[in-house]
């Protein structure tokens, strides 16, 4: 049975090589045993994608596992596709510096399974890749030199199945140049096994004239050739040297050199004091000028008075970690090690801010900002109710968050006197009606803001109504309401005769004659609540009418002598009027002569001198009657006698009838101007029979007799 090899035990020979590929930084190969003979093998390489890399070579695009028994003879091979790239972070061990831009390392983590049954001696599994980068300080020419990444798996039947252990953490690609380096390069184990850790001088593998062997070389394997001055317990130019804690695994070391350098580092597990596998990590440390480039930066406050809640603005560059002190005094607990926090402040007040950036490091530094904890000033005022033109001050009152130590100012508007003004209360008088934007403005605290509304200012109400009348009594009078207001009114008229209204547009009628002072209140009850009244004196005359009066000398008059007198008999009467007959009158008195019978009216108009009328009438009875019959008529056509027309005067009603000698009616008519023309008559007497009607209570019936002549 073959025992795996120590760490630290190296064998081999040098490799003859020339320049060929030149892009090797380092690389590791572990395994896990999955169930019953398979294994999975990680192989990670490490290749410089800097200008170190001078032939710009990349990955390969397969990676070959030689399988070997433990006696070092080949099995087969197994080959694995490039599964891929990632970028290897350049993060220093202090974070107080920075490291150059050109560095660069890529790693590829090539990923299979194969399948190894138990097998006495166990297996070798190796992987073999030349060449290293030219830049490598610590080997003997190092373009010419490779890596081999191998680990041994245990005979089954001895050890039984086991993983390999693996590195957890991949230390920094870049080191400052005397800065202290300390990290965690510990192993873990899925077995659990016992891990122990050493320094161990990397493997050769491959050559310049086969960079890839295939299948690659089996064990024993070359260590590569250290420098002159470097060797495994002194790896790179450094005080203190490098140092893998055995039982840790903390690797710790100060370089002093810039340059690159070859470091390997092994673990192995340990199970009932046997070791069963060894992996060795095979890498690259560039040792570099770093630049302290650490700045606290605090943006400075650049909003105010926003309450005691306040966002940090973290400007700091370089810096890795922090430390805030808010400025709270009496308290430990306002701190914080966020890089941009958030800090409520207990009170308002000024406070001093401290920034430390990378705290407790030889690089740290410390910025201070001052701020000022208020409150947002808020201002507003309470708009007023609605006010009347020129009325009682109006009372403006600042509310806000603000001392009394603050500037306020207002400006209430060219309508407002005055228009402006400075306090936290004041008073002014609004000269114009409308809307007033009214604005406040605060200044506290270094702090300003402000606020805009508005005021509402009505004209008062104004009492106004047209009429100018004059007139008789009964006199109706409308009154024209012409009040105005912005808001509803009511109204209160007084019309000067002891009655009142409340009507918008009244209509009175005055009785009794006079002058008479007409009041209208109007107010209003919203807006600008008052009261106009306006007074007219006079606004209504009211005078004293005519009585009308007249009568006949006689009102029962006969048709005969139709002559009549009407005699004035008004009061107050400057003018008179007579209509009678169809005839005016306008003299006091008047004499006239009837035309026929019959009852007529006489109406009398009278106006005083200031144009007032009366009306009155009386009846004239124009009576008596004229009936005159002719006894013989000659219907010959010679426009002489030729109808039978009796002559009538005095008749309110009339009937004429004619009879032959059989005593049948031949004719009739109710007009008295209309006669019988004896057509179709036969030459003889004839009987008519007259009735008429006076303008008064006399019938009168008259018969005789007609001879019609041819």
């Amino acid at each position: 049975m073959r025992t795996p090899r120590s760490i630290g035990t190296v064998l081999g020979t040098l490799w003859v090589h020339v320049l060929l590929a030149t892009h090797i930084i380092g690389g590791e190969l572990y395994y896990d045993h999955l169930t019953g003979d398979q294994y999975q093998f990680t192989l990670k390489i490490y290749r410089d994608c800097g200008p170190g890399n001078t032939n710009g070579t990349g990955f390969d695009p397969d990676a070959e596992l030689g399988v070997f028994d433990g006696a070092g003879n080949y099995l087969f091979s197994e080959f694995i596709p490039l599964p891929g790239t990632a970028s290897v972070p350049v993060v220093l061990n202090n974070p107080c510096l920075t490291a150059p831009a050109s560095i660069c390392v890529e790693v590829a983590a090539y990923v299979t399974t194969i399948d190894l049954p138990p097998l006495a001696g166990g297996y070798v599994i190796s992987y073999q890749r030349c060449c290293r980068t030219p830049t490598i300080m610590n080997l003997d020419n190092p373009s010419g030199q490779g890596l081999t990444c191998t680990v041994v798996v245990p005979d089954v039947n001895v050890f039984g199945y086991n993983s390999s252990p693996r590195f957890t953490n991949y230390p920094p690609i870049a080191l400052c140049v005397n800065q202290d380096m300390v990290f965690d390069h510990s192993a873990v184990d899925p077995d659990g096994d016992v891990l122990e850790y050493g320094l161990v001088t990397p493997l050769n593998g491959g050559s310049s004239l086969n960079p890839q062997p295939t299948p690659p070389a089996g064990p024993p394997y070359a260590a590569v050739n250290w420098g002159v001055g470097f060797s495994q317990v002194m790896q790179m130019s450094a005080n203190p040297p490098l140092a893998l804690d055995p039982v840790t695994g903390e690797l710790t070391v100060t370089p002093n050199t810039i340059g690159s350098f070859v470091v390997g580092l092994g673990v192995r597990d340990v199970r009932n004091g046997v070791v069963l596998s060894e992996v060795y990590r095979d890498l690259r440390f560039d040792v570099v000028p770093c630049q302290v480039l650490v700045l606290s930066s605090i943006q400075q406050q650049q909003v105010f008075c926003t309450g005691d809640t306040v966002q940090m603005v973290n400007l700091s560059t370089g810096a890795s970690f922090y430390h805030w002190d808010f400025g709270v005094p009496n308290t430990l607990s306002d701190t914080s090690d966020l890089a941009a926090p958030q800090f409520i402040y207990p009170d308002t007040g000024s406070y001093e801010v401290t920034l430390v950036a990378n705290p407790g490091w030889p690089c740290a530094d410390t910025s201070y900002a001052s701020f000022q904890i208020y409150p947002p000033l808020a201002p507003g005022f309470v708009r007023p109710p609605i006010q009347c033109v020129g009325g009682t001050p109006l009372t403006f009152s600042a509310t806000g968050n603000f001392t009394s130590n603050a500037q306020v100012d207002w400006d209430l508007g060219a309508g407002a006197v005055p228009s402006i003004a400075s306090g936290g209360t004041i008073q002014t008088v609004f000269t114009q009606p409308g809307w007033h934007p009214v604005h406040l403005q605060l200044a506290d605290h270094g702090c300003t803001d402000d606020h805009l509304d508005s005021v509402e200012v009505h004209p008062v109400p104004i009492a106004y109504f047209s009429t100018d009348t004059a007139g008789c009594t009964p006199l109706t009078v409308r009154f024209d309401n012409m009040s105005t207001a912005w808001t509803p009114m009511t109204y209160l008229w007084d019309f000067g005769d002891g009655s009142t209204s409340m009507d918008s547009t009244p209509v009175h009628v005055y009785i009794a004659p006079g002058a008479y002072e007409v009041s209208l209140s109007a107010s209003t009850d919203s807006g600008c609540v008052d009261t106009g009244v306006f007074d007219r004196d006079p606004a209504v005359r009211a005078w004293v009418p005519p009585d009308a009066g007249a009568y006949a000398q006689d009102d029962l008059i006969s048709i005969f002598d139709p002559v009549v007198t009407v005699f004035d008999a008004s009061q107050g009467a400057g003018q008179w009027q007579y209509v009678v007959d169809g005839t005016t009158y306008d003299t006091p008195s008047f004499t006239h002569v009837f035309q026929e019978a019959g009852i007529y009216t006489v109406t009398q108009v009278v106006t005083s001198g200031l144009g007032c009328h009366d009306t009155t009438e009386l009846i004239i009875h124009v009576a008596d009657h004229l009936f005159y019959a002719p006894n013989a008529f000659t219907p010959n056509g010679d426009g002489w006698n030729d109808v039978f027309l009796p002559e009538v005067l005095g008749a309110r009603l009339y009937e004429l009838s004619i009879f032959d000698r059989w005593g049948e009616r031949i004719f009739h008519t109710e007009d008295p101007d209309q006669g019988w023309d004896g057509t179709d008559a036969q030459p003889g007497v004839y009987v008519y029979k007259a009735w008429l009607a006076e303008y008064s209570s006399v019938r009168k019936e008259f018969v005789g007799t007609v001879t019609l002549i041819r």
